[in-house]
């Protein structure tokens, strides 16, 4: 009997370590970015329910491609390695550089299914799949592109009172023009239509028909020498500030400083960008207090500022989730399944995401979960003069096309500012001799492009 009884106190203390050991056996992710943005989501709205998870977090900056150089070094060569990601983060500026290689892996994977990723908006799908069509990255955002106006400015200058109004001024890229023409008119030349003719690129690339490249061969759209003309007209006959984005002037404009129209802005521009500079001494510690509210309408632009469609549906900028390939496929299948139920969490998990849109404003990347807000009654923001920005962000968004999206675009889009929209819209050079060297260019900095 008591060796009976030691054999049960025996297998019943044995099972209680393996029960106790089974409970610490944590699943470990290790999750890499280069901004702490996901890492500040994960902790306060998936952890705290998820404790069987443990993840590790690594950040690293973009400045100086420290960001894309660690990835290229640990995925290249290390991709198994405990230091390497299982899931990663990639912006607009490399997204597409990372689908296209093999160390990316494909969603499907890991356990997404075809209507899993049938919410997602069409843009930002697009441009988190490779040339196949494999997905290979979600977003948590989507970023469509919207025209951006000051509604005081409009009217005096304008006699627009209503973002209805507005539009019919700027519905295509000729009344576009036209209105910078009479806007100059009005204003005695006070008042620009934009900062610098830079300032409709992201926009206006939108129009292409092909991408940078197709089967191998670089594409000169013939919309990039429409472009061209507008934004020489645009400079020459002195429609614009003459200054470049992200510069003081490009924020001073946003303050009220210099009488400024419009931004071509996408969905976070007006929370992160025009919204904490509409004003100086803008309090982002406290920004919805009514102290700071009452400072920025009363000596910033604050209520002032509407949007509108604008010439064109674009998307600009971005946050993917990818999956490491290598450690994917070694990844038993509670790994999978983990990763696959945080990545998507945060782009397809309609409760979350209504959850996060309301908490941030930031406009989110799933079809479905938008929908459900508009339902609900979308977003009455008093920055936009009660304007619900929700409701025009998902009319842009579901026409913006990502395909025209290439790996080459952050390249290529350099070399033809420097060589091209600079000289020749200062009149520096003539439109051929800008091309011509457009083209050498891409030659000397990009293997494997034909280009004629």
């Amino acid at each position: 009997m008591k060796k009976a009884l030691a054999l049960v106190l025996a297998l019943m203390m044995m099972l209680g370590c393996v029960s106790f050991a089974s409970a610490e056996d944590k699943i470990k992710l290790v999750v890499w970015s280069f901004t702490n943005e996901l890492q500040g989501m994960i902790e306060k709205y998936y952890l705290p329910n998820h404790p069987e998870l443990e993840i590790e977090f690594q950040i690293y900056p973009t400045d100086g491609n420290a960001y894309t150089t660690k990835v290229d070094n640990l995925l290249g060569a290390n991709a198994t390695s405990e230091e390497a990601p299982d899931i990663f983060t990639l912006e607009a500026a490399f997204v597409k550089h990372y689908v296209e290689m093999d160390w990316t892996g494909d969603l499907k994977s890991i356990g997404f299914t075809d209507d899993e990723l049938s919410v997602a908006f069409p843009v930002m799908a697009q441009i988190g799949q490779n040339s196949a069509g494999v997905q290979k990255g979600l977003s948590w955002q989507s970023t469509p592109g919207v025209l951006m106006y000051r509604a005081s400015l409009a009217e005096k200058y304008l006699g627009v009172t209503s973002p209805e109004e507005m539009q019919a001024k700027v519905a295509d890229w000729d009344a576009f023009l036209e209105t910078a023409e009479e806007l100059k008119e009005k204003s005695e030349g006070a008042c620009k239509m934009v900062i610098g003719s830079g300032d409709i690129w992201n926009a206006y690339q939108y129009q292409r028909s092909e991408p940078w490249v197709v089967d191998g061969k670089l594409v000169i759209d013939d919309e990039l020498l429409d472009f061209e003309e507008l934004c020489k007209t645009l400079e020459q006959d002195d429609l614009t500030h003459k200054g470049s984005a992200w510069s003081e002037v490009w924020f001073a404009g946003m303050r009220g400083e210099l009488e400024t129209l419009c931004y071509f802005l996408p969905t976070w521009g007006l929370h992160y960008t025009l919204k904490p500079n509409c004003v100086a001494g803008w309090d982002a510690e406290n920004p919805d207090s009514e102290e700071n509210i009452k400072n920025a309408t009363e000596n910033g632009t604050y209520g002032d500022w509407r949007i509108t469609d604008g010439p064109v549906a674009y998307s600009w900028g971005g946050t993917w989730m990818g999956i490491n390939a290598a450690k994917a496929a070694q990844a038993d299948d509670a790994k999978k399944a983990a990763m696959h139920d945080l990545i998507k969490f945060f782009t397809l998990d309609d409760d979350f995401l209504t959850q996060y849109a309301a908490d941030s404003g930031d406009f989110v990347g799933s079809a479905k979960a938008v929908e459900t807000i508009l339902a609900n009654g979308g977003t009455p923001n008093p920055f936009l003069g009660g304007q619900d920005h929700y409701a025009i962000f998902a009319s842009a968004a579901a026409l913006a096309n990502g395909s025209l999206m290439s790996e080459y675009d952050d390249t290529i889009n350099s070399i033809w500012s420097d060589f091209v929209t600079t000289p020749y819209t200062k009149g520096e050079k003539d439109l051929d001799t800008c091309l011509e060297e457009f083209k050498a260019e891409v030659a000397s900095r990009i293997a494997g492009i034909t280009v004629e």
